[in-house]
């Protein structure tokens, strides 16, 4: 079954959304708490509570989706944006990303946003 990772979803009306969104369209949200950022998204994923590394944690809203296939991914990408539940930060996870740590990848996604707004010159 798809999985969705959601850290910092502080309001209880996204939360609410996105648990609605799930059950429509049969995937897992797994809310992750922050004392849970310095762990490794396999084991998120995998549902594992290991004791994560000391991390600066972080307060922006993300993402991490699992499992998709390409249609459903784009459906659920688009449902978020019909049902008007922005996250900035998205990220599928992948044989290299779910052996850093959720810190890790929102600094990774950070640096890429940041690039990606730019200017081209």
């Amino acid at each position: 079954m798809p999985k969705v990772l959601a850290f910092n979803i502080e309001q209880p009306e996204k939360l609410q959304e996105l648990s609605v969104l799930a059950l429509r369209l049969n995937f897992k949200l797994v809310p992750v708490p922050r004392r849970q950022q310095g762990c490794l998204i396999r084991d998120l994923l995998d549902g594992r509570d290991t004791p994560p590394d000391k991390v600066a944690p972080f307060e922006e809203e993300m993402l991490v989706l699992y499992g998709f296939e390409h249609g459903d991914l784009n459906f659920l990408l688009n449902e978020l944006i019909r049902t008007n539940q922005r996250v900035a930060l998205k990220a599928v996870a992948t044989a290299t990303n779910v052996e850093w740590t959720a810190s890790r990848l929102y600094l990774q996604l950070k640096k890429e946003n940041m690039a990606m707004k730019k200017p081209v010159r």
